[in-house]
Order: C-alpha cells, then structure tokens, then sequence
C-alpha cells in the first residue's frame, strides 16, 4: 500500500465537448505526431493539425448528406475509423458503435434497436453489409474521397450541443440481451478530463483493445489524445509484440486476460531457456532493494522490458477484475499496473489508481468529479459521466437510474481513503437453499492463481457450488490434479462455500469482443 493524501489529481484542462478537445491540440501543438499506423507494413504519422483538418472536411461533407441521423461504424481499428467516429458526432448526427466481428443477425438486430439506416464499414470484416435491405453506407477506405468533397464545401462549422446525443455503444451481454448506452459530448469529455487528471503520462501510447468498447475508444484512445501523447493504432493483436518493440510506448491500456497473457509468455519464455529460477530469485533480490529505497528493476529485468519495447513503465488495466498478485509482480520488474473500474454507462471510468496514490487490490479513487456511493451493497455513480439513458428503453432507465445515480449492478465498499473495491457482481451472485449469498467471483480469483488454470468459472448447479476449468496446456484432461486442487481449496472453506467438484472443458469459454466470459451461456453450450 502506497498512500498520498485522497483525491490529489493532476491539473487537467477542463473541456466541455469533442471539439474543444480536437480543437485545442490543433492550436497548441498543430506539428505534433498524434496518431501513427501501419499501412503495407510502414508506420505513418498523422499530426494534430491534419487531424483536425480531415475531421472538419467530413465532418462538413457528412452534414450536407445527413443531419441528426444514426450512423453505424463497423471495422477493424483503424485511423480512417476514428476520423468517421469524430466527424459523424461533430456533423450534427449520432454514431452508433458496432462490434466488428458480429454476424449478419446481429448487426440487424443492433441497427434495429438503435433505429440505424446509415452504415460506414469496412470491407474487411463487413463484406455482407451489402446485403442489409434500405441502408446507405459508406466505405471507410474510401476516407480520403469523401474528405475532398468536404473541403470543396465553404461555410460549414461545428454546432455543438454539449447535451445532445452523440454516440451508442451496446453493453456487452455477458449477463442478458445487449442494451443501447446513449452518451452525449458532455458525457465523454467529463470522463476524458476526469480520467487525465488520475494519470500523466509522459510518453507514447499503445492502443490494441477494440474501439467498439467505450474503454478502448474514449479511454485509450480520445483521453490519450488530450494528453497530448502520440498513439499507436495496432489493429491486430498478432502485432501487439512487434508494435511494442518497434514504436516503444511508455503506456499501454489493457484487459486482465492480457496482463494474465503476458505474465504466463514471460514465464513459459523463461523455463524455455532454463531461467525460471534465476527470474525467481532476481524478484525476491529486487523486492528487497526496493524495500530499503534502491531501484535497480530497469537493469535487472533489461531482457524482459525490452519485448515491451524497453520504455513500458504503466499499463492501465480495465474492463474486468484484475488479482493484485499480477499487480504485484509486474512491479516487482518494473511495471506499474494501474487498476481502475468503468462501465459503459458511465462514460465508461468510474475510479482509478494513481502511479503515487495506490491501493493493490481495489480499482483506485473516483475520478475527478465523480462520486460513489454504495446502496444496499451496490456501488452507484453519480456525475455528468452518466449515461444519458438507455435509447428507448424507459422500464430499463427506471430500474438502474435511481434519485440522481446510476446503480452499477456491482457489488462492492468505499474505504476510509476513498479507494473503491469491487466485491462481485450482483447478478452472478450464488443464492443457496439456506439463504447465503456467495460472489463467484471471490472463488473464481483464489483458482486463477494456480499455474494449471487457463479460465475458470463457479456457478451453482442443483444447490450447489460448480467449478468448471479450461486448463492451461500441459494439464489438459489432467481431472486428477484439478480434483485435489478443489481439495486444497475446500479445506479451511465452511462447508457452504465448498465447491462440490470440478468439470474440465477441453476448450475455452465463449467470449464477447471484450474478452469477457459470457456467463449467461455457462451450461447450456452444446
């Protein structure tokens, strides 16, 4: 635990909307590389002034075709996507976030639900956009024609309503159908100056999570952009490694499931050249100098940084929970991992920790000017960082926007500090036959631990706690060792907390786009 005094935070510009955001970086720093990407395998460099130069042609072309309608973007990570994202919301009309690796029946029902009859999309994922009856579409390769029509169009400007609609994201599903999450400008600035000023980053960022999820987007890449930083636009993970070494970031944004990743890479590269123990005992040696004040973690695990690029230094960590063991360990090389909490509704950052001012095991303090309070259990948000409202869906609204505050569905306290914790989520919570409420989520993080698991989840089955594991390689249809690994674990357990055995799966656990299990299809796969 590393304490300063609560809700110090960094002295961040305050903005009211999108355009202040782009429109500032332009007249401060107009020659400053904002955002690279390959194409055909050569980075190419984009800088704030031209940035903002292509969004405002788009922008200028997409209000004289369209004005205040719903514009669906589907496509891989991209450049071209973030400037039809910015000019579609800065046109006067709503852009509508769809997962690019959904089927055919989902992008109906998706563009049903958001009342969508405009599609941008790229032909890499989307070939059968074509065949969606009644839609006008835009191809995002063909950015650059639509930009020079924008540019011969005199008299254009952007008028921004702050409270308007300007985006849907879907939630993820992973615990019922997906839910339309209207946010306005207002909503995501807010968030985007409430997030900068937990974290000043010096140096470029890395962004591989999809910009379909509001934390990719709005956190990785539109916070990154108004602190001023240079990102990367990997569009493959197969890349991750390669984008890492080659651009050197000294930030990145993640998931748990690749911080889980990287840590089991690290290991498994270790025993291949016969050097576990010595990164064992080079840990141990490392926690002990840092605990009389010497740092020497940049020279001791050189070999290790340098497949990150050798400037990595912070990782922001988010989308689900992340054990403070990982937390932990990656400090121990030099690596801060920094765990914070969002959820789409909210813009999406709730909370996060601060490189100075941590707690492992909590997701950090309230974001600057948003408040949490716990009601009944649940961690409830208020702030101008909420959503405006599930797009048509009062009976939704009324359940989860209650006196002024957005109820999460999360369980979890506020310490005497201000740091949040998360302690489950409510509706994965195990109710047994006797009336006890048991999070999953607890059991399913003590599992994780061991070496021998992939992926697990705990859910009830006929008044009992279940544990199914997808194993990591070499423990494969090993039922033996997991069966004394539930033993180990049952043993200072009360009998209602025991879990009553353990499945294997040969195969991993079905995901959404954000990589997080999809609980709701525990048990019924075929």
């Amino acid at each position: 635990m590393n304490l300063k005094n609560n809700h110090e935070y960094y002295d961040v510009k305050n903005v009211s909307n999108l355009f202040e955001i782009i429109e500032n970086k332009k007249n401060k720093m107009p020659k400053k590389v904002a955002f690279s990407y390959r194409e055909d395998n050569v980075i190419i460099n984009k800088t704030y002034g031209e940035v903002y130069n292509e969004i405002m042609a788009l922008s200028a072309y997409l209000a004289k075709t369209n004005f205040n309608k719903h514009i669906a973007l589907i496509g891989e990570n991209s450049y071209n996507w973030l400037i039809f994202f910015m000019a579609i919301i800065l046109s006067g009309n709503i852009a509508v976030i769809i997962d690019k690796d959904s089927d055919k029946s989902k992008v109906n029902k998706l563009l049903r639900l958001s009342d969508t009859k405009i599609i941008c999309f790229s032909n890499k994922y989307c070939s059968f956009i074509k065949e969606i009856l009644f839609m006008k579409t835009y191809k995002l390769e063909d950015l650059d024609k639509y930009i020079t029509k924008g540019r011969m169009i005199t008299g254009f400007k952007v008028e921004v309503d702050d409270d308007k609609d300007a985006a849907i994201f879907f939630t993820s599903g992973t615990t019922g159908p997906n839910k339309a999450v209207v946010l306005s400008q207002k909503n995501m600035a807010f968030d985007i100056v409430g997030a900068s000023s937990c974290y000043d980053p010096y140096g470029p960022v890395v962004d591989y999570l999809p910009f379909h999820h509001a934390f990719g987007l709005i956190t990785a890449v539109l916070m990154a952009y108004n602190y001023g930083m240079p990102v990367l636009i990997s569009n493959s993970l197969k890349n991750i490694m390669k984008d890492l070494k080659e651009y050197k970031p000294q930030t990145i944004f993640a998931v748990p499931l690749f911080i889980e990743t990287f840590y089991k890479q690290i290991w498994k590269n270790a025993r291949s050249h016969h050097k576990q123990m010595l990164l064992k005992l080079s840990i141990r040696m490392s926690n002990g100098l840092l605990k009389i004040g010497i740092d020497r973690r940049r020279k001791m695990f050189k070999s290790i940084l340098n497949e990150f690029g050798g400037n990595l230094d912070t990782i922001i960590c988010g989308g689900a929970y992340l054990d403070k063991f990982y937390i932990k360990w990656f400090r121990s090389i030099g690596i801060n991992i920094l765990n914070g909490y969002g959820i789409t509704e909210c813009g999406p950052v709730v909370s996060v920790n601060q490189v100075e001012n941590y707690k492992d095991g909590s997701v950090g303090i309230p974001c600057k000017g948003v408040e949490v309070k716990v009601i009944d259990g649940e961690l409830c948000v208020k702030g101008d960082n909420v959503m405006k409202g599930y797009y048509k869906d009062p009976k939704s609204n009324a359940a989860v926007l209650k006196d002024g505050y957005f109820h999460t569905g999360d369980l979890g306290y506020v310490d005497d500090d201000g740091f949040v914790f998360i302690t489950g989520r409510k509706k994965n919570l195990i109710i047994l036959s006797n009336g006890e409420n048991i999070s999953p989520e607890t059991i399913e993080n003590v599992l994780q631990r061991d070496n021998a698991v992939c992926e697990v989840v705990v859910y009830p089955k006929d008044n009992k706690i279940i544990a199914i594991i997808y194993p990591n390689e070499d423990y494969i249809g090993n039922q033996e060792y997991f069966d004394d690994l539930i033993y180990k674990y049952n043993k200072d357990k009360p009998k209602n907390n025991q879990i009553a055995y353990v499945e294997l799966r040969s195969e991993e656990f079905p995901k959404n786009s954000s990589k997080k299990i999809v609980r709701d299809l525990i048990g019924k796969e075929k």
